[in-house]
């Protein structure tokens, strides 16, 4: 992209862009003189959420208590309808008063008058008063419906139909009336709800969790003084709302606590009459008693009949022994009975065998003494034998009963701990309810002492200030954006003008479908004392381009056999886009190289030529000899040697009523060659070729054609129409030449040759 062409397309637009620039820093002007400023009232407040979590019922764990708590509370409480519409009634925030003003109402403080709502406060209208002080009291109109009221007086307190409220001077208006008559004043009024979506939309609240629990209110208005009012208003009423809400909390508290306490002290009595009834009904006077009886009755009873049956055992040997000793054996006495009457049995049975066989030793057997002790230690071990049986039956008795109370003893060891299980969980379950017992009853105490004096955990760091370096409008800071909206109007209206300018501009607007068809140069603008600036020594631009212009058409000249002239056709699509201009002066500039030139004039219905000759329109010219061959057309010719010795020139003539065919009868052809055996070149001007179709009837004559476009001027639809002449073949060997340039769109035109030794200095935007 070309930033200079692109740069330079909006520069020569500069008168645009300085209306714009001086009107936008005008109205930014009136504005700001019209326009009360607003200032910043800001306030800073920390809220302690440690001394809330004091007068918590329940603690809150590690975790918790490191992270630090919010104050999303507080601020959805300041931002709630409900508090601040009672900032609204308290400072009557819906009544507001301004001194009238041309653009915008200004806000004043020193208001003479007082208005009080006549009715509730949410039922009011929102509207506006004019109010004017008279001679005769108060003239207030309607703004709405332009209805007038005159009060009669200075103390209106009677209600008037239509108006809302009522309306009297200050006290300090009352003794300076005159100073107030006839100033117009404007007072607004509106419901609460809408006051407070307005004091909503300028309250701003910042909160700063961490470390601080700190929070920000800002609130911008015009009246700094009505700002730190409301500020100050909110403070006051959160800091009571806050002491409120820990009245109602700690009320709460204290009746939640009492219940809870009445609710475990029966639950706590319950579990203890269910262990007592359960000790009870188990014969559990203490448990670590009942273990250690249970454990050794069930130890004891083992061992008992243990003991017992190895008695069973002793006994049944002894028998079995006894009944297979002979008469003279002696008898066991160390089974380990535990019948010390056997065992005395056994004892004397062996002391009598003993007497028996120290007889026996002195006697024989058949003596009588003999005989009857051994009948007697018959009867003996009989009754050994019959104790024995006696002593049996009574063991196996006895291991009976041990076998019962054995398993008894085991039953109950083994219900020891299904027992201590469920005396575990009475004792788990009272434990916890007396704990829970103890910490409500320590909870409530520690509460009665913290309500005995309830504050607030407000504190003001910093009281409401305004900030008056922070204005809104900045009048710096909006003139700037004066500056930079003249510029982006400035532009974007120029923007728009190039977007729907269809016009063509420069060599640019060629590219595309007449990509193919050579570019032959520029002419520039000139004034109309540089119109005919076109000499062989002239150094002028128009002569220099139409210089260049020639020399470019040079090259699409074709090669000829034969010396004849050759003829270059000049043609547009439309009138006024300067063909006969740019056929004027090419007709000089080559005349002016020493070449002979015949300058025909072919636009038989607008002719142009003869104004650069000052001639006549209705001097004889071409249409003489087209309408009369007999005619000889050489004495028409107009000789004009103030631009050039060299150069004829055939005007058009008298404007004829059928000029179509006079240029299709083959009078001009045979003009044309003849004057190729008398001319080096022969320029023709011609008709426009979009509205009629007069050169087309001779086009084919032409050895160049020259399209003559104008720009800021040619629509670009008409390269539509010439491309359709080419490609039909009713144009050949066409150059396209665009007029009227403008010197600064950098084609160099103001660095033309001065044959000086130094360039002239330009300025950095007309620089090549």
């Amino acid at each position: 992209m070309d930033f200079k062409k692109e740069f330079l397309k909006y520069v020569k637009y500069w008168p645009l862009f300085l209306i714009c620039l001086i009107i936008s820093l005008v109205a930014a002007y009136y504005y700001l003189e019209a326009v009360s400023p607003s200032y910043e009232t800001s306030a800073l407040i920390n809220i302690d959420k440690e001394k809330e979590r004091d007068s918590q019922i329940i603690t809150a764990t590690n975790t918790q208590k490191d992270k630090e708590v919010g104050l999303e509370e507080e601020k959805m409480m300041i931002t709630s309808n409900n508090f601040l519409a009672q900032i609204v009634t308290d400072l009557k925030l819906n009544i507001n008063y301004y001194e009238k003003g041309y653009l915008q109402n200004k806000f004043i403080d020193d208001i003479p008058f007082i208005v009080k709502a006549a009715r509730s406060n949410d039922s009011l209208p929102q509207k506006g008063y004019d109010v004017q002080v008279v001679s005769e009291g108060f003239l207030v109109r309607d703004q709405t419906t332009e209805k007038q009221y005159l009060l009669h007086g200075y103390k209106t307190s009677r209600v008037i139909t239509g108006l809302p409220f009522t309306i009297e001077l200050t006290e300090k208006a009352k003794s300076e009336v005159g100073s107030y008559i006839n100033k117009e004043y404007v007072v607004t009024i509106e419901p609460t709800a809408t006051a407070v979506n307005n004091l909503k939309a300028t309250l701003e609240i910042e909160s700063f969790d961490s470390p601080n629990n700190n929070l920000v209110l800002s609130y911008r208005g015009i009246n700094p003084e009505l700002s730190t009012k409301i500020l100050k208003k909110i403070i006051e009423s959160l800091d009571k709302n806050i002491v409120v809400n820990k009245q109602k909390s700690f009320s709460k508290s204290i009746a939640y606590l009492n219940e809870r306490i009445a609710i475990f002290a029966k639950q706590k009595d319950s579990i203890q009459s269910v262990k007592e009834s359960y000790l009870r009904d188990n014969n559990i006077y203490v448990l670590d008693q009942f273990i250690t009886a249970k454990t050794s009755k069930k130890s004891t009873t083992a061992a008992n009949s243990a003991l017992n049956e190895r008695q069973i055992y002793l006994t049944k040997l002894a028998i079995n022994d006894i009944r297979r000793s002979n008469s003279t054996s002696a008898l066991g006495t160390d089974y380990n009975l535990e019948s010390p009457s056997v065992n005395q049995m056994l004892i004397s049975y062996n002391s009598s065998l003993m007497e028996s066989e120290l007889l026996l030793q002195r006697a024989q057997k058949n003596n009588p003494a003999y005989l009857s002790l051994m009948a007697q230690l018959k009867g003996r071990k009989q009754a050994i034998l019959n104790a024995l049986g006696d002593y049996l039956n009574y063991l196996n008795q006895t291991n009976a009963v041990n076998r019962t109370e054995k398993n008894i003893a085991a039953s109950a060891a083994k219900s020891i701990p299904t027992k201590d299980k469920v005396l575990g969980n009475i004792n788990n379950n009272l434990s916890l309810k007396e704990e829970t017992y103890l910490s409500l009853l320590q909870k409530r105490e520690e509460m009665l002492l913290n309500g005995a004096v309830l504050e607030s955990n407000l504190r003001i760091l910093d009281s409401p200030q305004t900030n008056y370096s922070d204005t809104f409008p900045k009048r710096k800071t909006f003139m700037l954006g004066g500056v930079l909206f003249g510029f982006i109007l400035a532009f974007g209206i120029v923007y728009l003008m190039l977007q729907m300018d269809s016009t063509i501009h420069s060599e640019e607007d060629f590219l595309g479908e007449l990509a193919d068809v050579p570019f032959l140069g520029t002419i520039p603008k000139v004034d109309d004392n540089e119109k005919l600036d076109n000499s062989a020594n002239s150094r002028s631009v128009i002569a220099e381009a139409t210089r260049t212009l020639f020399s470019n058409i040079s090259y699409l000249l074709p090669n000829k056999d034969e010396k004849k002239g050759n003829v270059v056709l000049f043609c547009s699509s439309v009138q006024g886009e300067g063909k006969s201009f740019c056929a004027f002066h090419n007709a000089i500039t080559i005349s002016n190289l020493n070449k002979k030139v015949l300058l025909i004039g072919a636009d038989l219905r607008n002719p142009q030529l003869h104004d650069y000759f000052n001639k006549d329109k209705d001097v004889p010219g071409l249409t003489s000899f087209l309408s009369n061959r007999s005619e000889d057309w050489k004495s028409s010719l107009v000789k004009e040697g103030s631009f050039s010795e060299n150069l004829d020139v055939l005007l058009s003539g008298e404007i004829p009523p059928n000029p179509t065919q006079l240029l299709t009868n083959s009078n001009f052809e045979l003009l044309i060659e003849e004057a190729k055996s008398l001319y080096d070149f022969i320029i023709i001007d011609s008709a426009p070729l979009q509205f009629v179709s007069d050169t087309f009837n001779f086009s084919a004559l032409a050895d160049v054609t020259v399209y003559i476009t104008r720009a800021d001027y040619s629509d670009k639809k008409t390269l539509t129409y010439l491309n359709n002449f080419i490609k039909k073949g009713q144009l050949k060997n066409v150059g396209i030449a665009i007029n009227g340039m403008s010197r600064n769109m950098g084609y160099g035109y103001d660095n033309a040759y001065t044959y000086k030794d130094q360039k002239e200095k330009k300025p950095w935007f007309k620089k090549a």
